[in-house]
């Protein structure tokens, strides 16, 4: 990439602290800091990646502005692998602003979002995918999710998807040979080729399948609370979040929308909704509660159906379970402290059954150990790997998609031409992952996303 413009940024949250990083990268990064720093008890040429102390001074009027550190890296070896420049400033919000207008006045240009990363990309030190997971890493809310995303940069899931394109590469280049040169007496054997291809493919499958994970471990799983009016929906909710999230009272018809919050299970994301009551009769306010209630069991990961085993099974609860039955859920029995009257043989679903008391918390642990095992149930990892962006894993249903072609069309006895053309296009959608083969649409739509600095 040539680029003539000399960017900058603060690097750091706006708002007091102890320090504040104003970072500027390109031709000119070292001549305008250089133009601006007077080092204390320093003369002579800046060494590379040190420390120096001193001042920032306004050349116009020979003003200090602050007391900095700054220092200087040489291209390539610097994250943009263009010269770089960084001051580290005390942390105060005019002091950041006023040291970068100057840097500004000196001929550079405040940096878009996610630029310098950009640049990173686009001089070659990272790809694409390594690229999206800088800002996955600042992004991260949870321990399970940086661990992801910390793999992914240092090229995990980039080895994967090399280890793939070598095998469509050569499987390519085999079946090409035998389209350019019939009458050649080439020692490939089609019948031997195609094995690692159907090998590739299965991996594939299971990245594929590993999204749904993914995407609860980055983006977090929505679980919904329902039952009857006055079960204690609200109150297992408090229980599951050890806080007392909802308005809790022996009223029926308490709550009248969803009260959303979230907790951590298992390094994993949870998106708790507590609901209004379904029930056949209710006022207007009550009936708008209940059918959004249903809107949302459509939409979300797991429902929990909560009934009262201190009542009989109503037809309330008939009503709750029609709604439910053809969704992922399971069944807590709350208030098991009271005496019981619910007929558990009754029940028209026995899925993963748990007796809780939301009151005084027992059965809690069990439950939220089930509610993790039905997200998770049929996760097949690939290779401990994860797909947790919709890009990649869109990308790679188109590679299978190709891959699947192509081994029909060996199979049916169609013209090497049309397979070679699906594993022409396959390397194309894995160019797409990995950034070798991209738009500058897709390239604004991921680095807009970062924050101005990174």
């Amino acid at each position: 990439m040539e680029d003539a413009d000399t960017i900058c940024a603060i690097s750091t949250p706006p708002g007091e602290g102890g320090v504040g990083i104003i970072r500027i990268s390109g031709k000119k990064a070292h001549e305008i800091a250089k133009h601006i720093f007077k080092a204390r008890n320093k003369k002579g040429q800046f060494t590379p990646r040190k420390l120096y102390l001193g001042y920032i001074t306004n050349p116009a009027n020979s003003q200090a502005l602050d007391e900095v550190f700054t220092v200087f890296m040489s291209a390539p070896h610097t994250y943009t692998r263009e010269n770089i420049a960084e001051i580290y400033s005390h942390g105060g919000y005019s002091t950041q602003r006023s040291i970068l207008s100057l840097i500004l006045t000196c001929g550079a240009r405040l940096a878009e979002p996610g630029e310098f990363t950009k640049r990173a990309f686009l001089n070659g030190r990272i790809d694409l995918l390594q690229a999206e997971s800088v800002l996955d890493i600042i992004r991260s809310e949870t321990d399970e999710e940086l661990h992801y995303a910390v793999q992914y940069l240092r090229g995990a899931l980039s080895k994967k998807m090399e280890g793939f394109r070598n095998v469509l590469r050569n499987t390519l280049a085999a079946i090409e040979a035998l389209i350019d040169f019939p009458e050649e007496d080439i020692d490939i054997n089609i019948d031997v080729i195609l094995p690692p291809l159907e090998k590739t493919k299965t991996s594939i499958e299971e990245l594929i399948h590993s999204y749904y994970e993914g995407r609860g471990i980055k983006q977090g799983f929505e679980v919904l609370i329902t039952g009857k009016t006055n079960v204690g929906k609200s109150s297992l909710l408090n229980a599951l979040l050890t806080k007392e999230r909802a308005i809790v009272t022996p009223l029926a018809g308490t709550t009248r929308d969803l009260i959303e919050d979230v907790m951590y299970l298992k390094g994993m994301k949870i998106k708790l909704i507590d609901t209004a009551g379904i029930r056949k009769n209710g006022n207007v306010v009550e009936k708008e509660g209940m059918k959004r209630v249903k809107e949302k069991i459509s939409e979300v990961d797991l429902i929990i159906w909560l009934l009262d085993g201190s009542q009989p099974y109503s037809d309330e609860d008939a009503e709750v379970f029609r709604a439910i039955h053809d969704r992922r859920h399971l069944v807590a029995i709350n208030k098991i402290d009271l005496p019981q009257s619910l007929n558990k043989e009754s029940l028209a679903s026995k899925d993963h059954l748990v007796h809780i008391s939301a009151l005084n918390g027992t059965g809690i642990d069990e439950l939220k150990e089930k509610a993790f095992l039905k997200l998770t149930e049929g996760i097949k990892r690939g290779n401990g790997l994860l797909i947790t962006n919709m890009r990649h894993r869109d990308a790679l249903i188109r590679i299978k998609d190709n891959i699947d072609r192509a081994l029909l069309l060996k199979k049916e006895g169609e013209p090497l031409e049309l397979i070679a053309f699906e594993l022409h296009e396959s390397l194309h959608h894995l160019a797409e992952i990995t950034g070798e083969s991209t738009t500058e649409e897709i390239l604004h739509q991921i680095f807009h996303q970062f924050c101005i600095g990174k």
